[in-house]
């Protein structure tokens, strides 16, 4: 008589197997529904600037800011009125009148003027001045020349300095740098700026020059120079 089949003994062996499989289809099913859903991908804007010539492009996305200028001093006052109040601190000068051979420019200017006497050994402390502009209007230049022979007489030469630089400061509402003051009293080398003036004050060198004489000479420069525009004119056009 054929043996018959243990169903029971079949079904348990099978049942562990059963249960991985089952186990394995419900972890594949969690992950099918955790898995975010496919996003569609959104398409760019359009360019804004996409409308605009190249180098506006270029120059709208640069990495240096345009920034304004750096407000520089105005000139406040009236040339020819300044031009005669250095007349009455004892330099005579032809007034404000247009620059022989600068066109575009305005100038009033001194000849050579002794401001002390001369004595037995030195002669006279002498100062030579000349105001210019880029307009009928405005002063922006100073340049004077100081030639003290007698060491005891640079007071007088560096008292008249001052009152021909402080003339012109005042116009400007500018309190000039006591660096630079200091600098002309001492004849000492210097070159400076300050709130976009740039200063300047140069003894002669003799060995240069070729004249012992010329470390008792004097520049000094003031040049408030033009104004800046807040950025270049052909960038309103864009």
């Amino acid at each position: 008589m054929p043996r018959q089949t243990d169903w029971t003994r079949v079904l348990l062996m099978a049942l562990p197997l059963m249960l991985l499989a089952l186990a394995a289809i419900v972890v594949l099913s969690n992950r099918q529904l955790v898995q975010p859903p496919d996003l569609e991908v959104a398409a760019p804007p359009p360019d804004p600037l996409a409308g605009f010539p190249v180098d506006t492009q270029d120059s709208l996305t640069a990495p240096d800011i345009q920034v304004p200028a750096r407000l520089k001093l105005t000139f406040l006052g009236k040339p020819e009125e300044l031009c005669a109040e250095l007349t009455e601190i004892g330099l005579p000068n032809g007034g404000w009148t247009k620059a022989p051979f600068r066109r575009g420019r305005w100038q009033c200017a001194s000849d050579v003027v002794p401001l002390t006497t001369p004595s037995v050994d030195f002669g006279p402390a002498t100062l030579f001045f000349l105001l210019r502009g880029g307009a009928e209007d405005r002063v922006d230049y100073l340049r004077l020349k100081l030639n003290v022979e007698d060491p005891r007489q640079m007071e007088y030469g560096e008292a008249t300095v001052r009152s021909v630089i402080g003339a012109l400061s005042d116009r400007y509402s500018w309190a000039v740098p006591e660096r630079f003051l200091q600098a002309i009293s001492d004849f000492e080398a210097l070159e400076m700026t300050d709130r976009g003036v740039r200063l300047s004050v140069a003894p002669e060198d003799p060995n240069l020059t070729g004249d012992p004489a010329a470390s008792q000479r004097l520049n000094i420069i003031l040049n408030f120079g033009e104004p800046d525009l807040i950025r270049p004119a052909d960038g309103f056009q864009r």
